[in-house]
Parts: C-alpha cells; structure tokens; sequence
C-alpha cells in the first residue's frame, strides 16, 4: 500500500512539472507580449501586429482568441489588477496603521510606475467604450484596498459617508500620482507626504482614530491573500 501510494504521488509530481516546463501556448505569449507593451506604451500605441510580432505567433491568432484589440486589453487588465490587488494587500507592513498604510502607497506608486504608459493612456483617454470597462476593473480594485485601509484603521464596518471620505483620498492620491508621472510637477516623496496629510486630516476630523495605533492583526494573514493562495492552488 505505501509504495503504491509512493509511486502514485512519483507520477504526480512527474505529471505536475511536465507541465510546468511546458512553454507557454500561442494564448499565453499573446497575453504577456501585450501586457508589455501596454504597461510601457498604452492602449492606442500599441498596434496588433506589434503583439504578434512580439509573441512569434501568426496575425490571426490574437483575434481568434480574444476578437478584438479592446477584448484582450480588457483581459491584460483583469490579470494586472488581480496582481496588483495581491501584492498591495500584501504590501500592509508595519506595526501602526500609519506604517502600513505608507508601506501600502508605496507598493502602489511602485506598481503603477511599472505600467506607467498604461496609466498615463487611462488618465488621458475620451474613448468612453474602451474607458468603461478598465474603468470597472480598477474601480473594484480601488474598493478592495478601501476594505483593507478600512480593517488597518480598526473601521471593520465603515459607514458609507466613511467609504465615500476614502475613495475621495485615494482619487486624491491618482491625481498627485499621475502630476508626478506626466511631467515630475511633483516628487515621489512629496506625493507620499501629501497624501498621508490628508489621510491625518480625515483620520482626526471624519473618523476619530489614530493612526499611529498599534495594529494587532498581522497584515500577512488576511482573507484576501489566503483566498488568492487557493486559487493559485487550484489552477
């Protein structure tokens, strides 16, 4: 019975790292040639023959998978998000909730910086059509870091008016990034001083809490990230 199981567990592991030396499928290279050049350049700078290119897959491959130019830039967001959303929720260190909520902008400014041709295209953008749908993407991204500033500040069932003085915070911090990406009209530790300003302003006046109180709950172990944990198990 045990070297049964021995040997079945053996062509377990076998079968699990052919398929990890596997190489990528013409979907796949299409995907992460695209997420490349997106995040350097942006949408409408990035033309198909590029990606394919990029790829070494034929023309009519990325079509065949995704349909259009707008559907795959909505997927590559769809993944940039989830990555950015685990690495941000990750990103809360620090034994106060002031430490972790600094730890957390700049894990963000990082991240964005590394498609900063992507945001800059967003923030620029009137093409409501494609607009709409990234929109959504990065919005429900946006809520997920509220829920966890929410938990740092000890704010575990915030009332809307609180969730409404924070979404206006962190579109306060878009903006200071995108003047420090467009033209450097401001630093990357100005844009840091100046948020967590107004984070003490509305953490004094609208929610009563300190920010510089110790944070019991270690931020590593959250519902977010043991979530994205399983489902990388899973796949």
């Amino acid at each position: 019975m045990i070297q049964t199981m021995t040997y079945k567990g053996t062509r377990s592991d076998r079968r699990q790292k052919e398929a990890s030396e596997k190489p990528p499928s013409g979907k796949q290279r299409i995907l992460d040639a695209a997420d490349r050049l997106f995040a350097s350049r942006g949408f409408t700078d990035v033309p198909a023959a590029e990606i394919v290119r990029e790829a070494g897959v034929a023309h009519g491959l990325l079509f065949h998978h995704f349909g259009s130019m707008e559907a795959l830039y909505a997927e590559v967001t769809r993944a940039a998000a989830q990555r950015m959303n685990e690495t941000q929720v990750a990103s809360f260190r620090g034994s106060t909730a002031r430490k972790q909520i600094a730890s957390f902008l700049r894990t963000h400014l990082k991240a964005v910086k590394d498609r900063q041709g992507d945001a800059l295209f967003r923030a620029r953008s009137h093409n409501l059509a494609i607009n709409a749908t990234i929109a959504e993407i990065w919005e429900a991204s946006r809520q997920q870091a509220i829920d966890r500033i929410c938990e740092v500040l000890g704010m575990p069932e915030p009332s809307r008016k609180a969730r409404a003085c924070l979404r206006a915070w962190i579109g306060f911090h878009d903006q200071l990034v995108l003047a420090w990406l467009a033209d450097r009209a401001i630093s990357e530790a100005e844009v840091l001083r100046c948020t967590l300003r107004q984070l003490d302003h509305l953490a004094v006046e609208e929610f009563a809490v300190d920010l510089d109180r110790e944070v019991l709950v270690p931020a590593n172990h959250h519902p977010l990230i043991e979530e994205a944990s399983a489902f990388r198990g899973r796949q």
